[in-house]
């Protein structure tokens, strides 16, 4: 059953980085919510969901989203994915204060590290500036903040009561 909500969540995923590059092409690249599932992923399902999870949504990013080497989003989503799952599994992450700045971490992360892949096999790769960093943290973690609280009410509702 969480293959099939991951694979719901990644096809929503799509559907909306797909909308706001037809819409407002420019921020776009602010907002990544392929990020926003591989985090939820890594928090609630640990270090081996995280890490598949980050791997299919780099894939399907590089895919439909991604330049003449595919990849390198699915590279660094994966580290990622397990960085944040690890993380889950040794702390405790359930508080909103947590996961913001767990999720606002893993933004800048995923940027630098896709940002340095590039680098690497000799990719043009857009550069954000350190402020436009900070920006895409920001907007990542205030969205992401709206649909995990209401993923967990979701969950909550559908939990069997003991």
């Amino acid at each position: 059953m969480r293959v099939f909500w991951t694979a719901l969540a990644l096809l929503a995923a799509l559907l909306a980085q797909t909308a706001l590059g037809r819409v407002m092409p420019m921020q776009a690249r602010v907002f990544d919510p392929f990020l926003l599932v591989v985090v939820y992923c890594g928090l609630t399902g640990g270090e081996v969901h995280g890490m598949l999870a980050g791997a299919a949504a780099g894939w399907v990013q590089d895919v439909h989203f991604g330049g003449r080497i595919l990849g390198l989003s699915g590279l660094s989503k994966l580290l990622v994915g397990f960085g944040v799952g690890v993380g889950s599994t040794r702390f405790h992450l359930g508080e909103p204060g947590a996961r913001l700045l767990v999720l606002m971490v893993a933004t800048i992360v995923d940027a630098v590290l896709f940002g340095q892949l590039a680098q690497v096999f000799d990719v043009q790769a857009y550069e954000l500036s350190p402020l436009g960093l900070i920006v895409r943290a920001v907007v990542n973690g205030a969205v992401g903040m709206v649909i995990f609280e209401t993923m967990d009410r979701q969950r909550r509702r559908w939990a069997p009561r003991a």
